[in-house]
């Protein structure tokens, strides 16, 4: 009785617990992306350990800390790890990352069901700027695979020496050296001055932004784009704006035949407005002098007036008469 008894503490409390397992290795996400790329009439990329120890060194951070995202330990970038690991050689380098994390999470639906969906990582598996890269794996304490993927490439200086140290965990070989992909043609400025970008097949919006030297906010602003927008093949991207002319300028330099001229070719004959003639008035001076108004009365310009002031008188005088006589 005792016997079981032990037996059966021993199977509840004794159990282990089951070992996690990593769902897959660097080596197989490496492949699943060049696998994609091939498909897609892209040559692979050549793996660069500097690359695949900077990918593992933040696969092994997201595991420990589960603080899933491309900021690193001490607030670092994708391009200032690769960068503390050796990787350029000193010389400028451009880095991307893609990282994903799940339960049982393997290497072929790391690649198509986590990334591929999503434009800006499918951008970075498809790219033709980046002509390297390198991957991580690790497992975090809840039994999630944590995958990292680092793209980039040197934009200068000669290509740095391999590492002498295996990045820790699964073990990672490199892979058979590729031709490398030429970077983006850019165009020519238009007349006008502005420069238009035709998309290519596996062209990225973060290797255009590369190619031209421009700014990513500013050439998502002026296409009216976003970080997840996708672009397709044929597509046009304005890179510079068009020039804007001074209109100060422009009125300066304009021509005779570009002054607006009248439509109709009929002239009207305007008739001129009859003149004015100016009158002016002198005023008489007052006079003070004794019988002027008489004498001005019989003057010839008034003579009709003073004749016609005597026939009333006449008439009034004469009527008075014959009124009081009839009185009498």
């Amino acid at each position: 009785m005792f016997v079981m008894l032990v037996s059966l503490v021993v199977l509840v409390f004794g159990t282990p617990e089951p070992a996690h397992a990593q769902a897959g290795t660097p080596n197989e996400v490496l492949a699943e992306i060049n696998g994609l790329r091939i498909a897609n009439g892209l040559e692979p990329l050549v793996e660069n350990l500097y690359l695949t120890l900077a990918a593992q060194n933040h696969a092994d951070w997201i595991a420990a800390t589960r603080q899933g995202g491309h900021t690193g330990a001490g607030g670092s970038t994708p391009a200032d790890r690769a960068l503390a690991v050796g990787y350029g050689g000193g010389a400028r380098v451009s880095v991307t990352e893609n990282w994903a994390r799940g339960p049982g999470l393997d290497a072929h639906s790391c690649v198509y069901d986590s990334w591929a969906p999503s434009s800006a990582h499918i951008n970075n598996m498809l790219t033709t700027w980046h002509n390297e890269f390198g991957a991580g794996v690790a497992l975090d304490s809840q039994g999630m695979t944590v995958y990292v993927v680092k793209f980039g490439h040197e934009l200068g200086g000669s290509t740095p020496s391999q590492p002498t140290t295996v990045p820790s965990g699964p073990a990672s070989t490199p892979a058979t050296p590729a031709p490398l992909v030429q970077p983006i043609a850019t165009a020519k400025p238009n007349t006008d001055d502005s420069v238009i970008h035709v998309v290519q097949f596996g062209q990225t919006l973060w290797g255009i932004a590369e190619a031209y030297q421009i700014n990513m906010v500013t050439l998502l602003e002026q296409n009216y784009l976003t970080e997840d927008s996708a672009i397709y093949v044929n597509q046009e991207l304005l890179i510079v704006p068009a020039r804007v002319e001074n209109k100060k300028d422009a009125d300066v330099t304009r021509t005779p035949t570009e002054v607006a001229t009248p439509t109709s070719t009929s002239t009207a004959t305007r008739t001129p407005w009859p003149t004015r003639t100016a009158i002016s008035v002198t005023p008489t001076p007052e006079s003070n002098q004794p019988g002027e108004f008489f004498i001005n009365v019989f003057r010839k310009d008034t003579l009709g007036v003073g004749i016609g002031l005597v026939t009333v008188s006449l008439f009034g005088i004469a009527l008075l008469w014959f009124t009081s006589s009839r009185l009498k």
